[in-house]
């Protein structure tokens, strides 16, 4: 009998479990290798004296290509949907509604009666707005064109941050960006009971039981390829055969693996990219002063504040209450950790004041980053991101947030990770039988 192909996944976060899963369903003999003692990547989950802590404010998109591809592999994720009224605007240290329907849009102190209308035409619009014609604006330029109040197109810009994570107007493609946003307001996101680490769990047990083996706790050192994937070197002069690789990585690791006449396509490929970046400080609190105020983002900063264990369930212990706050980076910023815990403990006094009284536990992370590559308007939006398919090199395929033409954060991860893995499948495959 035939040797089952041989694909080879480096990267065990929620990318590299995903195509390892496929890969495995599709007949392959599937080897995950993770650097780290424990998978999941930026999708990890750290427990706190009773409190978990995704790494930033995570959402998982109840409509997008994540929860279809968690469907296909049997995977059904507990969570909830995050109130969408109730939500407040932080501005100018103060507290209004923020416009997010019809009500809150009328009631608002933050626009005036002619702001209120734009802004209500503008999303009466956003349904039925050719977004395709969009490719290749860049989102400023769009409501440039679009919006005469300064004051909406901030608030645009404000819903925008929240969808997509990014704070890159000048940059960001306006269809890529108004796609998330209607992703983003219905049918909506999810918080996930427990945080992310259950779904990271369920990813791994549905790769292992489609027969794929995972090595956690192992470096890669790099791809051994001539014209076609021959192996993997590991470290300690491990050797690992393989017909088809993975490399479900950030494009700098994935560059870093690969070296010869496929090296200089993903150096340009990596040079491109555009990361989205963001502040974050996580709060385990005793007592929240305000219970009702529980969503804030902010309008003239690019804040966001909300207390996630007051949607799902197994966030906090009983009567307590997790915290995720962000300040949304721009690409040319780089503050200081006192620079964003000053900020970021500012917008609580307003939002929750008496918030210090409670502190249980409390961690702030100067710069994440959130996902390797926004959808960048002079490279054709999300069609410009990188291939699947490594060019120049048959068997070698990527996967990750900045990988393919479809969706954004974890979307993006997952329809590239299901892409990858079938075709390295598919290429193994036949490379074995010939």
């Amino acid at each position: 009998m035939a040797e089952r192909a041989r694909v080879a996944i480096v990267g065990g976060g929620i990318g590299g479990l995903a195509a390892a899963a496929f890969a495995a369903r599709a007949g392959a003999r599937v080897t995950l290798f993770e650097r780290l003692s424990e998978a999941g990547g930026r999708a990890r989950t750290r427990t706190e004296r009773g409190f978990a802590f995704n790494m930033g404010p995570h959402a998982l998109y109840s409509g997008g290509a994540a929860m279809a591809a968690l469907r296909e592999l049997g995977i059904e994720v507990a969570g909830r949907r995050p109130p969408t009224s109730g939500g407040l605007a932080y501005c100018d240290g103060k507290l209004s509604a923020l416009p997010g329907g019809a009500v809150s849009l009328l009631s608002t102190s933050l626009l005036g009666p002619r702001e209120k209308l734009e802004l209500g035409r503008l999303l009466t619009r956003l349904p039925a707005l050719d977004k395709r014609a969009l490719v290749g604006t860049t989102l400023a330029a769009f409501l440039e064109a679009e919006v005469r109040s300064q004051r909406v197109r901030d608030v645009v810009l404000t819903v925008v941050r929240v969808t997509s994570y990014a704070h890159a107007p000048e940059a960001m493609d306006a269809a890529a960006a108004l796609e998330q946003l209607a992703l983003g307001l219905d049918p909506g996101v999810l918080y996930l009971d427990g945080g992310w680490r259950p779904m990271v769990e369920s990813l791994e047990a549905a790769a292992r039981a489609a027969g794929a083996e995972i090595r956690k706790g192992v470096c890669v050192e790099r791809v051994v390829y001539s014209g076609a994937v021959q192996a993997l070197e590991l470290d300690g002069n491990e050797r690992v055969p393989a017909d088809a690789v993975v490399l479900a990585l950030g494009p700098d690791e994935a560059a870093e693996l690969v070296d010869g006449d496929a090296q200089p396509c993903l150096a340009a490929v990596r040079a491109a990219c555009l990361p989205v970046r963001a502040a974050c400080l996580d709060l385990g609190l005793a007592a929240l002063p305000r219970p009702k105020q529980i969503f804030a983002l902010g309008v003239e900063r690019a804040l966001y504040f909300s207390v996630h264990s007051a949607t799902a369930r197994e966030l906090a212990p009983e009567g307590m209450h997790l915290l995720q706050l962000a300040r949304y980076l721009a690409p040319d910023e780089s503050p200081s950790r006192e620079e964003v815990e000053t900020e970021l403990d500012a917008m609580l006094d307003v939002v929750q004041p008496g918030w210090r009284a409670h502190v249980l536990t409390r961690k702030v992370m100067r710069d994440l980053v959130v996902t390797h590559d926004v959808p960048q308007a002079a490279r054709g939006g999300i069609a410009g991101r990188a291939p699947v398919a490594v060019d120049g090199v048959r068997g070698l395929f990527l996967a990750g947030d900045w990988v393919g033409p479809t969706g954004m954060l974890a979307d993006a991860s997952f329809a590239s990770a299901r892409a990858a893995g079938l075709a390295a499948a598919g290429a193994a495959s036949v490379r074995a039988a010939a």
